[in-house]
């Protein structure tokens, strides 16, 4: 989805903040599900619609970076972010795939145990070992996603800032940032 302006603002910076704070956002509540299953059983599909709307919110952002990125143009930093910005993308759908893959998976399991209702323990035996992978899934997904989402965001940040306040704090023009300046009343 390639989205270069929204209110006649560049699209990009206003719609990297949907992956930015979803993403991250869902990497937390996995974990809790991870580490509380009950929890996924229970809001499981809430954590589908947030990560959904994350990796879309990354489609998009990603989109309307490369429409950005021509209007700019090109240098290191940018590539980075750009590359960062596409593994971040990547990295929320599979996040977004993984979750719902889980959370139907679940849901089918516990109709058929429902409808079966055998006492055989090999069904326990698997629950066992389906939970714990689940928990590993919904784990290792938050925080990748969490993390890529980060990466991207701070290589933004410096692309679009380093130019702007070099080591020292200062501004290029010599002028003290303007939270820096000292208050005389």
């Amino acid at each position: 989805m390639e989205i270069d302006k929204l209110f006649g603002l560049p699209a990009h910076p206003l719609l990297v903040h949907v992956p930015v704070v979803l993403i991250p956002m869902a990497g937390l509540i996995a974990l809790a599900m991870a580490i509380r299953p009950v929890w996924f059983v229970k809001h499981g599909w809430g954590l589908c619609v947030i990560t959904g709307i994350g990796a879309l919110g990354a489609i998009m952002a990603a989109g309307s970076g490369e429409q950005l990125e021509h209007m700019v143009g090109r240098n290191a930093l940018i590539e980075d972010h750009a590359q960062a910005g596409e593994l971040a993308r990547t990295i929320s759908i599979i996040f977004f795939v993984v979750v719902t893959a889980l959370k139907v998976y679940q849901v089918r399991t516990a109709k058929q145990a429902a409808r079966s209702a055998v006492t055989d323990t090999s069904p326990v035996k698997q629950a066992a070992w389906v939970g714990i992978v689940t928990s590993l899934l919904l784990g290792v997904s938050g925080i990748a996603g969490t993390v890529a989402v980060a990466v991207a965001g701070h290589d933004g940040a410096k692309a679009s800032w380093q130019e702007r306040v070099d080591q020292s704090g200062q501004a290029p023009d010599g002028q003290a940032p303007a939270d820096q300046h000292d208050d005389d009343d």
